[in-house]
């Protein structure tokens, strides 16, 4: 069936494109909310962080559940829980700091558990034959909202309270929870037996296991570790060279965010019109190797302006890799072990990711924010080496 007739994908296509428009607000909001409360940029890398950390907690156990449980009804019980989440945000930022890092921390566990469901979901709805085109439509959406998301936080920051921001990001949830109501999803069977003979920690090892034997998932998975050791600094890096080197405050963040969106899509938009024609392992390899070479060209800009050609083509590169890596997950992974091995992948990835911007954003403090994205740009170039030097990953 044609991508444009399948309902389940439109719906789930739709509810995402709406409910990250409000990430987009919430994930400005937020960082921008600690930043003036405290001044600290390694207060405000601690924010981004605890955006991972619950990946490194939870990941693995949110992986068996996904497999375990009806991936739909998760989606939806997931969404609800972080529209309330951020609803509480403006409530509890004008008594309590720590309790704003509380609440990034639940909001963060709760996308534990939607974030392997909705990859893991995907292969169900749609033939193997379209996948490609279908995580390439995804990503287009989900750069669209880049777009439009982030110079929308960065305007309505800069003009209204932060509390608009998660007000809207909670009913853009809902609005996700009601277009997966909708959409049409039989979970697949899995016998009741099987899940009683298995003991949950069990299931969590075979989902490792299996990381760890297959050898293109692994030599993958050395490959993105690589690429994030180096690429987790550069969110909180951007932030600080928009606010303190560039001057530009929320306004200028957001349009350097809506930039490397728009290169996002531009992206995504040419992996779906080349998609029968590529290989997986080019777009990972080529992409990394380009990202990286731009992260170490952002340090030689000298305005908002100059700096959002790198930024541009960063996104462009970014989505042919981060597209050819899903579904290169997708299509290796046996589809009741895609909750496990993807939330594993979650716990390794996202761990990295938070020590990366913590250490990111510490070194901020000593040195220069431009040094510090060179720095970043060679890591990223190594992941690239590391997927040459795998065959697996280079002819996948």
């Amino acid at each position: 069936m044609p991508l444009n007739r399948n309902a389940s994908f439109l719906l789930l296509w739709a509810g995402q494109f709406v409910s990250q428009i409000g990430d987009r607000l919430a994930a400005l909001a937020l960082p921008w909310l600690v930043y003036t409360m405290t001044g600290s940029a390694l207060g405000t890398g601690a924010v981004f962080a605890l955006y991972t950390l619950p990946y490194v907690l939870f990941g693995a156990f949110a992986g068996v559940a996904v497999d375990r449980f009806d991936k739909r009804r998760l989606m939806i019980a997931v969404d609800l829980v972080r529209a309330a989440l951020v609803l509480a945000v403006p409530f509890v930022a004008g008594r309590s700091l720590p309790a704003v890092y509380v609440l990034s921390f639940a909001i963060s566990t709760a996308a534990v558990f939607f974030d392997p469901a909705r990859l893991a979901i995907l292969p169900e709805i749609v033939p193997t034959s379209r996948l490609l085109r279908a995580n390439s439509l995804l990503s287009t959406g989900e750069n669209l909202t880049e777009i439009l998301g982030w110079a929308l936080a960065g305007v309505l920051l800069a003009s209204v309270s932060t509390s608009v921001a998660f007000e809207l990001d909670a009913v853009t949830f809902a609005v996700s929870a009601i277009a997966l109501t909708f959409m049409r999803y039989r979970a697949p069977a899995r016998a009741a037996a099987e899940r009683s003979a298995h003991a949950f920690w069990h299931e969590m090892q075979e989902g490792f296991s299996f990381l760890r034997h297959d050898r293109g998932l692994r030599a993958n998975t050395v490959m993105i570790l690589v690429c994030v050791a180096g690429l987790g600094a550069s969110y909180p890096l951007t932030f600080l060279l928009a606010v303190d080197v560039f001057g530009g405050g929320t306004a200028a963040f957001g349009a350097l965010e809506a930039v490397v969106g728009a290169g996002y899509l531009t992206g995504s938009l040419a992996v779906v019109a080349f998609a029968p024609h590529v290989r997986k392992g080019r777009l990972m390899i080529g992409g990394l190797a380009l990202m990286g070479g731009c992260l170490a060209l952002v340090a030689a800009a000298g305005s908002v302006w100059t700096a959002a050609i790198p930024f541009a083509v960063f996104g462009m590169a970014n989505a042919a890799a981060l597209i050819a890596v899903d579904t290169y997950l997708q299509q290796v992974v046996p589809q009741g072990m895609r909750g496990r091995v993807l939330g594993m992948r979650f716990t390794l990835t996202q761990g990295m990711y938070a020590l990366s911007v913590l250490v990111g954003s510490a070194l901020a403090w000593m040195v220069d924010v431009r040094v510090l994205f060179v720095v970043a740009g060679a890591i990223v170039v190594v992941s690239a080496l590391v997927g040459l030097l795998s065959r697996e990953v280079r002819e996948s």
